[in-house]
């Protein structure tokens, strides 16, 4: 594949990411649904993964925080089926409200729709960290304008609000 062809690509992949994002009712939704639309088992490579997502919003800075938590250091991002795997360089740690978000080196989420909401369930690589304690996130319902987020703690999964914005 030539250079031509492979910057042809990069734009189709980046004009189809505007078009979602900018029909969805909230920019992380947009970015789910991208991702989850993607061609299975075609890798999206992280220098691309940035790309897209500076020229969707804009601007680093105009990236909302929660997805510069899931798409800072990416290596990779593939689907297969409804799961999402996103592979990093290295663990990262990003500050949403009074709560950080750890990513872990390997990612992993399923995509669903419950009760008409969209949901990311079964995450692996992903941990909530309030006050030092840091615990497996659950589940995340996309309830514009918040995120709940469910943590694992065993028999009690409490939930926080966050912002998607």
């Amino acid at each position: 594949m030539t250079t031509e062809n492979t910057s042809l690509d990069a734009q189709a992949i980046i004009d189809e990411a505007k078009r979602i994002v900018a029909a969805a009712s909230d920019p992380f939704t947009g970015v789910i649904k991208f991702l989850h639309q993607r061609p299975e088992n075609e890798p999206l490579e992280g220098v691309l993964v940035e790309r897209v997502m500076v020229e969707t919003f804009g601007s680093h800075e105009a990236i909302p925080q929660i997805i510069k938590a899931i798409s800072a250091a990416v290596v990779k991002i593939t689907r297969t089926a409804n799961t999402i795997k996103i592979t990093n360089q290295h663990p990262t740690k990003e500050q949403l409200g009074d709560i950080f978000i750890k990513k872990e080196n390997v990612v992993t989420f399923d995509v669903a729709e419950e009760k008409g909401v969209l949901v990311l369930k079964k995450i692996d690589g992903l941990l909530g960290v309030e006050h030092g304690l840091e615990v497996p996130l659950d589940k995340i319902e996309v309830k514009p304008p918040k995120l709940i987020v469910t943590v694992d703690m065993g028999f009690i999964k409490p939930q926080k609000s966050l912002n998607i914005i």
